[in-house]
Parts: C-alpha cells; structure tokens; sequence
C-alpha cells in the first residue's frame, strides 16, 4: 500500500490539498475552455512545482514514485491541472535523472523553478510533422544570424502549458549546412513569440495546449541544450523514459478515480421515488460498481508497482521498457472502462454537465492519443517477446 514513507505521505498530503482546492473550479474552466492560472499559482505557492528538481540543486529530489502518486491525487481534482504539470515534472524529472543539457542550463533552470516557480515543457509536435517520434525533420527552423546567435522562426502545436510557460525546449531544424536537429531552451517571454489560442479539445479542455509561433526569435549559443544528426544521432537513453507514460497514466487514472468516487456516492444516496432502498442495493448495480472499483485498485497496483520497479532498479531498466508500454496502455483503457462503468451507474443523470461525469468521460479518452499510442506500444511488446535472441 502506498504511501510506503514518510516523504511520499508529505507530497500525497500537500497534493490531496491542492486536489480539494483546485476540484472547485475545474468544471468552470472545462466550460470556458481557459486556463487555470489560479490552479499553477497554488502549486506554485506550495512548491508543489519544484518537486523533481534533486537534492544536488536544493530541491526536494521526490523521484518517479513519489509523483505518480501525488499526480493520481491532483488529477482526481483536475485532470487538465494534472496533465499539464505532468509534463512539467517529466522535464524536470527526465533531466534530473539523465543529466543530458549542458550544466550551466540546468543550473539556470532549475534554479528558476525552485525560485520563482517556472514551467517547462517539451515543444516538438508541427502542423505538417505531427510528433517527432515518427521520424522527420521539423520546419521550425534555427538560421545562424552571425556571431554565434541565431533566429527561431516556426510554429508548435499541442504546446501544453503555453499561456504561462517559463521555457519551451524547443526542437527544430538548424539551418546552416550541417542537416543537424536541435534541442533549445527557449524563455517564453522574448520578442518575437506569440501565442495562437487553437486549443478546443473535446478532453483535457483546460491545459492551454495552442499552438506557438516563433517570428526571428533571438537565440544565444548558451540556448543550445543538444544537437544531433542522421549520421550521428544523440544517445538521450533511457533513464528517463518512464517519466512520461507513467505521469500520464497517473493523470487518467486519477480521473477514472473521481468518476468511480462519484458513482459509488451516487449509488448510495439516489432512492427514487417509491423504492425500498438506494439503488446500491439493486444486484445489477452492485455488479457493476464492484467491477470499476477492482478496475481502479488493480490498474493503481500496477501503475505504482511499475514506477518502484523502474526507479528502484536502473540495471533492468532495458528489460522493464516493455512494462511500461503495457502499463500505459492498460491505464488508459482502465480509465476509460472505469469511467463508462460509472456512467452506466449513474444512468441518464450522469450525461447533464452540471454533473462532472461527463467531463470525466472526455478527459480519459485523451490518453489514447499521447505516447506511446497504441501501436506503437504493442510493437514494442511484441518485439520483446517475438525478436529477442534465445
């Protein structure tokens, strides 16, 4: 059972907090398709945005478990909240870990998370390119603009975070000959970068996810997290690579989590008119409530279970790749059973948007499209099993 110490007790407590307070205007900003600024300056406030960043730079160093398990608390509250700050600490998080950037960018951005509570998120998906992990040269572009500095010009779509990003680690083509692709960190506040408001999701409405357009964005060679090539291309690891679909699959369960929470009050609770009992006591019901509710605590066993193996053991992490491709995707499709459960019990009431079912609904079909998407996954499960060496 979880929590196993006293230091992932203090995040979960600090995110059952943050969850209570930000549940309040979550359904308001789904409506209005805006921003919860007020939720990021609360975990700002809390220091709940500094907590992947290690001891070594005077953060409190939480790691991979400790997260996923505060993220499935704060996404009971607001899966947008938590999908976006999910990202943030997969940043955080990933570098802490692989210790990829140059040191003197690390230094800087991490010491502007711990002081002032910045944001950051990966910016690499286009319109034309998708997302980079199928391969392809991005037309965001860096031209040389003569001693040693350089012009960002492109656009970047599903830009989580956009309206109050601190940084942006930008991917982009660079245009000087060599055929190289490059990794920036780029601030958010330079001349030259705007944002187009494009994001109108049917899930996850609230995470500012529009698109970024950078017009000859001034950029020093000191930006420069990494460059790579066809021929000689970067060697990032793997160390970090669960970061990303376990704080996601955090994210959906979590919500799965408050659908099921939801569903079993309401069971409790609704008595029509002229029954003998609530309908929790009808068989039909019953049936079905216990069916979500083994949903929610297995596919949690196994999301954090699956985090203690990769944080916990770094020799066997080439052979837990493929848990992790089955543990996403078996989260998204818990959720979205989980919550297709809890409407079932709920009835017809549970399609009204004063009621939070619906977004619940919406939001945990989200997973199915971040990465590894679904075919992707199984090929690399089937590859573990089917080409491996006897």
């Amino acid at each position: 059972m979880w929590p196993k110490t006293d230091n992932q007790a203090k995040l979960l407590d600090l995110a059952e907090i943050i969850s209570a307070e930000i549940s309040k205007t979550a359904a308001e900003h789904d409506r209005a398709n805006s921003f919860p600024h007020s939720h990021f300056e609360l975990m700002k406030t809390t220091g709940y945005l500094k907590s992947a960043v290690p001891k070594t730079y005077g953060g409190p160093g939480y790691g991979l478990t400790d997260l996923t398990l505060a993220q499935y608390a704060i996404a009971s509250g607001d899966g947008s909240t938590a999908l976006g700050v999910g990202m943030h600490h997969m940043a955080v998080g990933t570098e802490a870990i692989a210790q990829k950037w140059p040191e003197h960018l690390r230094k800087k951005i991490f010491e502007s998370v711990l002081a002032d509570g910045s944001l950051l998120n990966n910016i690499a998906s286009e319109p034309e390119l998708g997302s980079p992990r199928g391969g392809g040269r991005p037309a965001t572009t860096l031209i040389p603009d003569g001693d040693g500095k350089w012009l960002l010009n492109g656009r970047k779509t599903w830009s989580t975070l956009a309206p109050q990003l601190t940084y942006a680690i930008t991917f982009a083509a660079v245009e000087d000959g060599s055929n190289d692709t490059a990794r920036i960190a780029q601030r958010m506040d330079m001349d030259g970068i705007s944002i187009t408001e494009t994001w109108d999701s049917m899930s996850m409405r609230a995470t500012g996810s529009h698109d970024i357009v950078f017009e000859n964005v001034k950029v020093n060679a000191d930006d420069f997290i990494q460059r790579a090539n066809p021929k000689s291309p970067s060697n990032d690891g793997i160390d970090g690579a669960a970061w990303f679909p376990l704080l996601l699959s955090a994210a959906n369960l979590g919500v799965a989590s408050a659908a099921c929470d939801y569903a079993i009050d309401f069971a409790r609770n609704r008595q029509p008119t002229g029954a003998p009992a609530p309908i929790s006591k009808i068989p039909h019901v019953r049936e079905q409530v216990a069916r979500m509710e083994s949903l929610r605590r297995l596919s949690k066993n196994t999301l954090l279970t699956t985090a203690e193996d990769w944080e916990f053991n770094p020799e066997d992490r080439p052979d837990l790749l493929p848990q992790i491709a089955m543990t996403k995707l078996s989260s998204i499709d818990s959720a979205i059973q989980i919550t297709d459960l809890a409407i079932r019990i709920v009835g017809g009431a549970a399609l009204e948007k004063s009621r939070p079912l619906e977004r619940y609904f919406r939001d945990v079909r989200s997973g199915l499209f971040n990465p590894p998407i679904e075919g992707r996954a199984l090929e690399q499960i089937a590859a573990s099993v089917l080409d491996k060496e006897k």
